[in-house]
């Protein structure tokens, strides 16, 4: 039974939430809690969307360094690094939706969801050179998102970042006011929630296969995708039609 995670579902999209205040520091235990949790969302047949935040108005502010040992901390890795394997890998769409701090470990956890979004008064910050370490997972994502000197920055000083600052580099996507965060929050989420699922985890499949390939490569497997299984959607006939017809598309997610 998970103790350091909740995972909500709901009709429309699911919250999985880091319960392991106040500051929400990942231990092995609570890191596998968080692989049960996505893999639960990604066998079942539940919402197309996932949101991951801390609780209490506060992300996660890295890992517990008490499980840091010369023993464990291979296990630790492997278990971490599964996450972000388990996040590429499936077809519902992760949210980071950060408030407070989103530190060391945190701000990865955060890098590895498909979106983020963060109130403006959060902040980020690899920490990890602070406490001796280096930063596993944002040392291969952040070069590929941000300008690779800012990487580097962030990366050596591990001083604290504001949410508007990443967004003006395109980490974060939206910024909202913290008084109003849970609203803009909602609304954010069912503009996608709108669209067709289906075609809402095509279009993360392809944008994921092509990002791993050459510009011709990932022309001619996006190409593949959408005549091979996009066409075959009732929701792709019906989007067209829709258009033609001067009305609003009728999902059936199928």
């Amino acid at each position: 039974m998970a103790e350091s995670v909740r995972l909500d579902v709901g009709a429309q999209w699911a919250t999985l939430w880091l319960d392991r205040g106040p500051e929400h520091l990942l231990t092995i235990g609570m890191m596998e809690e968080i692989n049960e949790a996505l893999h639960s969302m990604r066998d079942g047949d539940g919402p197309d969307v996932l949101v991951v935040r801390g609780a209490d108005g506060n992300f996660c502010e890295g890992w517990d360094l008490k499980e840091h040992g010369q023993r464990r901390v291979q296990r630790m890795l492997q278990v971490y690094a599964r996450i972000f394997e388990t996040l590429r890998m499936m077809d519902v769409i992760s949210v980071a939706a950060v408030e407070g701090r989103a530190w060391g470990a945190g701000f990865e956890l955060a890098l590895g969801c498909n979106l983020i979004v963060a109130a403006d008064n959060s902040s980020f910050a690899l920490s990890h050179v602070s406490q001796g370490l280096i930063p596993p997972v944002a040392a291969a994502i952040l070069p590929r998102i941000a300008p690779r000197r800012k990487a580097m920055e962030w990366t050596l000083t591990g001083e604290a970042i504001d949410a508007e600052q990443l967004a003006a580099f395109g980490v974060v996507n939206r910024v909202f006011p913290a008084r109003s965060f849970e609203k803009k929050l909602g609304a954010f989420i069912e503009e996608m929630t709108s669209k067709s699922g289906p075609v809402l985890q095509l279009a993360k499949r392809a944008q994921m296969e092509a990002y791993y390939a050459t510009f011709p490569q990932a022309v001619a497997s996006i190409q593949a995708l959408y005549l091979r299984e996009l066409m075959e959607l009732h929701d792709a006939k019906e989007g067209p039609k829709a258009v033609r017809e001067g009305r609003e598309p009728v999902w059936k997610n199928a």
